[in-house]
């Protein structure tokens, strides 16, 4: 095994297989798990990985790929191996595990040396309350301080919001600079200076007989303002010639008296960005003294706040040696999962610990894994430079490249391929598949920019569910977050059937009934008709309609208003239990209704929910079967921060407060927005890698037809290569039943009767459940005898179990039976091919046949029923979809039935 040694891990090269393989083998090596420091950059990340290794230790010897490249690292026989599993497993089951996220870590340094600045260890971690903070912090400047803020606000036309938001953007970066005091009359007296110079061109172009209107109009000013606004053009110029209106009239003279603006324009652009600068870090750092006081005083720490005065006191208050006593471990080992995601201050946190380890002899190792081309999150302070850094600065440390894609297709992994590696800046190692097959579409799709922008997304994905693909395995990418709930809205429309999934949809906050009680409360508290014309909106009803709930919103606690409200209007399911359960953090109503809004927490449905809409963002990481990624449908906004942070590698170089037209007369203040720009243009390159990276079968581009598609950065064309990868799974992927409603038990006086009315609910409960278990039953039968309705009924106990007794499956078992025993049925279906739960669009909507068989050239439609009643409405119903397959295949042979499974027989009803 290399002690020291990272990892360049494409997209689906196995980047969590080698994690795992290399903790194992440390184990094997003598190494305890408390020893063992693995860091990760998410919760989920964390739990999976803890999870994996121990599946793994679980399982030893079963996968041959981990049993052969464990014995290859650890350089041990896979009977000694193997000798060791029982050993293993119970040492990992029953150790301390140093598997923590990286902000968990650094936190739990924190907690543990508090003290020394003075925060208690109980302290908790939550967002800033911004308003109240900004507030306060007001309120404690001396009247000094605040006419210096206000005056900066004004002289740089900032709203004190956004001046907010650059102090909140300079204690996430955790950089200082040194600052020279500049006094603001300087900057007046310079402008003045640079004015009496532009005038004596303004005097020579006006008295020049050669000079056109358009030269005279380029001079028309008054103020230094009016130069800058009309010199914006010429001033930009080396020389007055170069100007194409003053070239006519140019002379020695001219060019003397324009060099000399130029001249005075560097020094007024030095004097005012060093007064910018320095006032703004003046400020600034009474923010950040008076932060941390509030701080303390609410017993509470931002993430970001953790992590500096973690760096504060690793740097300043404590060494490493102390470090490793107080934490009561001295990890001998660390493994560093997505380093490239790493921010500069989390690796100077982390740098002490990995320093030891590689200066240290003996058993002791140093790993970390990465891509930095999956390096998407610089807004955040991810810092990708990092991971070659390291390699530089360490020599001793090994570096190797997976470039083995598990994951993709062929066709797929060659399509990414052929897009990166034609980039001559942009570093990419071809992969090689282990998959073959896949499927790849590139269509221009002129809809992106019209107003119904989605419906050729909408027909892709009827195509693809036609075609044998299940929408469980479609996953839809988009840029923003905008793009999700829009594109969610008109599939919606378009499938209203069909599941869908979001990660706004999963919030809590955002659930229909939830929604309806927050608006409600909301309505009780402000009395504004746009939070009860909400309410009506989401329960359905007119506009306008009344809503009458006799409750004193002063009165009682939150729980048992929110109790009271759900119950008057009819909504209480388990989300609206699981918000009034959590309700008990806000003191009061006051405080419920203005934060809520912030509430993280998710639905309480952990079912698979269908077709998932997601950004690109928040799918790196997943992969899905097919994915459709959608071109930016909104022109990127541009970046509109202050600050302008350079790095010579990961050292700041300098920090720029951003002066429109400082680039023309600052050389350095240029480069660094060349070096800005050249980064942005990488971050945009690595969102697409990942986003065309997450597609394990299928995958459909979507490019706007016009000159700003995202995907011109790869020069993508319009192709088509391979056939569609059918889903292997046939879940249901739609709601075939109506909105089943949460009821809570009464459980109050026993006196009071059952009304009918409750019987008649109960009894449509039941009669849902048992529908759609006996359709999952049948759909998950490979054939129509009693070996494969034997195995189907397992699943569908296995599925169903919690809401139907056994006596019910014994019923749905044999209610198939006799179908299995009808000799019409089986003369159809025999050497028939199906297509159970067929999804197809016809007229704009989403049809769902249970049963198709197709043979010798005609198709015969199966309808399954378990109510009593033979209706006209299950006629009508199939009789679409008899004319919906007539159009769509072009056939007149199609025969339609309905199967009625009953008790006593199963009825084969031939629909004319």
């Amino acid at each position: 095994m290399k002690r020291f040694l990272a990892l360049k891990a494409s997209a689906g090269s196995g980047k969590t297989f080698a994690l795992t393989v290399r903790y194992i083998t440390l184990l094997l090596l003598g190494a305890r798990p408390k020893e063992i420091l693995t860091l990760t950059f998410t919760n989920k990340a964390a739990n999976e990985m803890s999870e994996r290794i121990y599946n793994t230790l679980l399982n030893l010897g079963e996968d041959e790929a981990y049993l052969n490249e464990i014995a290859k690292q650890s350089n041990l026989t896979k009977e000694k191996i193997l000798e060791k599993k029982e050993i293993l497993v119970d040492m990992y089951t029953n150790a301390t595990l140093s598997i923590f996220t990286i902000d968990k870590f650094i936190n739990m340094i924190l907690r543990e040396f508090c003290g020394y600045i003075g925060i208690s260890d109980d302290f908790e971690i939550k967002e800033d309350d911004s308003e109240a903070l900004s507030i306060k912090f007001l309120e404690s400047l001396s009247l000094e301080a605040f006419d210096k803020l206000v005056d900066f606000q004004i002289y740089e036309k900032k709203k004190y919001s956004s001046l907010f938001d650059i102090f909140q953007n300079l204690l996430e970066k955790n950089e200082d600079i040194e600052t020279v005091n500049i006094d603001a009359s300087l900057i007046t007296l310079q402008k003045q200076t640079i004015l009496d110079e532009a005038y004596k061109i303004k005097e020579f172009i006006l008295n020049s007989p050669q000079a056109s209107d358009a030269a005279k109009n380029a001079v028309d000013f008054n103020s230094f303002e009016e130069l800058l606004a009309k010199g914006k053009t010429w001033l930009s110029k080396d020389s007055a010639a170069e100007f194409r209106t003053f070239k006519k009239c140019s002379n020695e003279l001219l060019e003397s008296f324009f060099t000399k603006v130029k001249s005075e324009l560097k020094i007024y652009y030095k004097i005012r960005a060093g007064y910018s600068i320095s006032r703004l870090f003046e400020l600034f750092k009474l923010f950040k003294e008076y932060k941390l006081k509030y701080n303390i005083s609410k017993n509470y720490l931002h993430f970001s706040d953790i992590s500096n005065l973690t760096y504060e006191l690793l740097s300043k208050k404590i060494d490493k040696e102390f470090l490793y006593f107080r934490l009561d471990s001295k990890f001998s080992h660390i493994l560093i999962d997505e380093f490239q995601d790493t921010s500069l201050l989390q690796y100077k946190i982390l740098q002490p610990l990995i320093e030891e380890i590689l200066s240290a002899g003996g058993f002791k190792s140093f790993f970390y894994v990465g891509d930095t081309k999956q390096s998407i999150y610089r807004f955040r302070g991810g810092k990708r430079e990092l991971f070659d850094y390291v390699l530089k600065s360490n020599p001793q440390v090994e570096v190797e490249i997976l470039n083995t894609n598990y994951r993709s297709c062929e066709n797929i992994v060659n399509f990414v391929n052929n897009s990166f590696n034609k980039l001559s800046s942009y570093e990419y190692y071809d992969q090689m598949s282990v998959h073959k097959s896949g499927f790849i579409e590139v269509l221009e799709d002129s809809a992106l920019l019209e107003e119904e922008k989605y419906v050729n997304i909408a027909k892709k994905v009827s195509s693809l569910m036609q075609k044998g693909v299940n929408s469980n395995d479609i996953a839809i990418l988009t840029y923003t977050n905008d793009d999700v709930l829009s594109i969610y809205s008109y599939l919606k429309k378009m499938f209203p059937s069909l599941k869908i999934s979001t990660e706004m949809t999963s919030k809590l906050i955002n659930q229909e009934n939830v929604k309806a009680l927050i608006n409600m409360v909301k309505f009780l508290y402000f009395k504004e008709d746009l939070y009860k014309e909400n309410v009506n909106a989401i329960l359905g009803k007119e506009p306008s309609s009344s809503l009458e709930i006799l409750i004193d919103i002063k009165r009682g606690t939150t729980q048992e208003l929110l109790y009271k409200i759900a119950n008057v209007l009819n909504i209480t399911d388990e989300n609206v239990i699981k918000l009034i359960e959590l309700s008990n953090k806000y003191k009061n109503i006051v405080e419920f209704v203005y934060e809520i809004d912030k509430l993280e927490a998710s639905i309480e449905n952990s079912e698979q929910r269908g077709l998932q809409i997601l950004t690109i963002f928040k799918s790196k990481g997943l992969e899905f079967h097919t994915v459709l990624l959608i071109d930016r449908i909104k022109q990127k906004n541009a970046d509109r921060g202050s600050l302008l942070f350079e790095y010579d590698n990961v050292e700041l170089k300098n920090i720029y407060y951003k002066i429109s037209g400082l680039e023309n007369y600052n050389e350095e203040y240029k480069k660094a927005l060349e070096k800005e720009r050249a980064l942005a243009y990488e971050d945009e390159l690595n969102i697409l890698y990942v986003a065309l990276t997450r597609a394990k079968k299928n995958m459909v581009v979507f490019k706007k037809e016009h000159k700003n598609s995202v995907f011109n950065l790869l020069d993508l064309n319009v192709q088509q290569i391979g056939e569609v990868v059918k889903s292997e799974n046939k879940t249901i992927n739609y709601e075939k039943s109506e909105k089943v409603i949460y009821k809570p038990l009464n459980l109050g006086v026993q006196e009071k009767p059952v009304s009918k009315e409750d019987d008649d609910k109960e009894y449509s409960l039941y009669s849902r459940y048992f529908g759609i278990a006996t359709h999952y039953c049948l759909e998950m039968m490979n054939e129509f005898n009693e070996k494969s309705l034997n195995n189907a009924i397992n699943l569908t106990k296995n599925r169903f179990s919690s809401f139907l007794k056994n006596s019910d499956f014994e019923s749905i078992k044999k209610r198939v039976t006799k179908l299995l025993e009808n000799g019409k049925f089986q003369d159809i279906v025999k050497n028939a091919t199906f297509n159970k739960e067929q999804s197809l669009l016809y007229n704009g909507e989403l049809k769902i046949i249970d049963l198709l068989a197709i043979k010798e050239n005609s198709y015969y439609i199966f309808d399954y029923k378990t109510t009593k009643d033979e209706l006209d409405e299950h006629q009508i119903q199939v009789k679409q979809y008899k004319k919906a397959i007539e159009e769509i295949e072009e056939c007149k042979n199609v025969y339609t039935y309905i199967i009625y499974l009953k008790d006593e027989k199963a009825v084969l009803k031939e629909i004319i």
